[in-house]
């Protein structure tokens, strides 16, 4: 079905050259108090030339108030929507009705993805100041003034993006695709697969993150030949980085059964997002399990077991008496330990990580009793900045010889 919206003034002869010519199934009109009784002249008009059309009417009380003409100019949109018209087959007409309508009517409609369609004329009165002449009228259609509104929904995308809100990017991305010409639709459905990806391993999906990075990446990568956009293109490489990355973190930690060092960055990186983000208590918590891995791994490596189930004999003589009472679960008997006491060992056992730890303990210490004191952890208190910038330099200067993860910005 084809539908119209349609603005109606003093003068009904555009508005019948104009529905005459796209010939609606249905229309809006979007009329005041002073021209509704135009509209059976329209339907007559559109009677004698064989168009018959189903109609419903919105009238506004206040031509000169630009709000309730908007409020208005809704209600022809919202009454489309409940009538199912697919957008691309609604026109949207703002020739009739005074200045304050046809503002309105544009505004309430623009972010639909309809077209938009205007008639002029080849003469005008007052020395083609006037009105258009009649019998002069012309039909102007032109595509939607949605791809000008679409540049301002993209800018929000690329901020969401840059600001690590993927769920807020792809909820805009999905109000508005539909609205995208076809070949902007697809690339901007491809870009919304990669979008959850980086969403999926923000949250530490992996799996999820591969899924949906590479079904959007194969799609991108399709669009990359045919683009002159130098922005999809460094896009595209940088999702290519991380997916990359994201296949090498799987097979060194047996599809994310272990720790590797590059899992250990990957929590870094994660932390120092939220850094950004200014959520300093996540931060610091991911922090400090990036600490526990570290320990963890060292562990493993030289004892041959892990720090949720430690082997009592493989542990040096003088802890395992204490360790034994201590740290043994009621649950699963097993004895399971936490930071400190991974430190110890490893110390104890003349570990390099070990040694590490106990010669920056000062700090350290300093900076987990804060972390301890978080709302996160153990207390009530708030992370400030410098407890995340100290325990993070700490981490990668001393323990972690990597670089951070980045992920892509989106610049359209």
């Amino acid at each position: 079905m084809k539908a119209m919206i349609i603005s109606v003034g003093g003068t009904i002869e555009p508005i019948v050259t104009s529905l005459l010519q796209h010939k609606p199934e249905y229309v809006c009109f979007f009329a005041s108090q002073q021209s509704i009784d135009k509209i059976g002249e329209i339907k007559d008009k559109l009677r004698e030339k064989g168009l018959l059309i189903k109609d419903y009417k919105v009238i506004c009380d206040n031509v000169d108030d630009l709000l309730h003409c908007y409020e208005k100019a809704l209600e022809c949109a919202e009454k489309i929507k409940k009538e199912g018209i697919d957008a691309s087959q609604v026109i949207v007409d703002y020739t009739g009705g005074t200045k304050t309508m046809t503002a309105a009517i544009a505004l309430a409609t623009v972010g639909h993805g309809y077209n938009f369609s205007y008639v002029g004329g080849k003469e005008r009165t007052k020395e083609g100041l006037g009105i258009v002449v009649s019998g002069t009228e012309v039909v102007k259609t032109g595509v939607s003034p949605w791809h000008i509104f679409a540049v301002e929904e993209k800018k929000r995308i690329s901020l969401f993006v840059s600001s690590f809100q993927y769920e807020a990017a792809i909820v805009t991305i999905e109000k508005t695709i539909e609205n995208l010409i076809p070949k902007e639709k697809e690339i901007w459905n491809a870009i919304l697969h990669t979008l959850k990806g980086y969403l999926e391993w923000d949250n530490f999906n992996h799996r999820a993150a591969i899924h949906n990075i590479e079904r959007g990446l194969k799609k991108l990568e399709g669009f990359k030949n045919f683009t002159e956009g130098k922005s999809l293109c460094e896009y595209i490489s940088k999702v290519n980085e991380n997916l990359n990355f994201l296949n090498e973190l799987k097979e060194k930690t047996d599809s994310f059964k272990k720790i590797d060092p590059m899992l250990i960055s990957d929590v870094i990186s994660n932390a120092h997002r939220r850094y950004l983000q200014n959520k300093y208590d996540d931060a610091v918590a991911r922090l400090y399990r990036s600490l526990e891995m570290i320990g963890q791994m060292a562990f493993e490596k030289l004892i041959g077991c892990s720090t949720s189930d430690v082997k009592l004999e493989k542990v040096p003589e003088k802890f395992k008496e204490e360790y034994k009472n201590r740290y043994k679960s009621p649950e699963s008997k097993k004895i399971q330990i936490g930071l400190l006491a991974t430190f110890n060992i490893l110390k104890e056992m003349n570990d390099p990580v070990g040694h590490l730890y106990f010669q920056n303990e000062v700090d350290l210490k300093s900076i987990l009793t804060t972390r301890n004191h978080s709302i996160l952890a153990h207390g009530l208190q708030a992370v400030q900045k410098e407890t995340y910038e100290k325990l993070s330099k700490i981490i990668r200067d001393i323990f972690v010889d990597s670089d951070l993860i980045t992920f892509p910005q989106l610049n359209f």
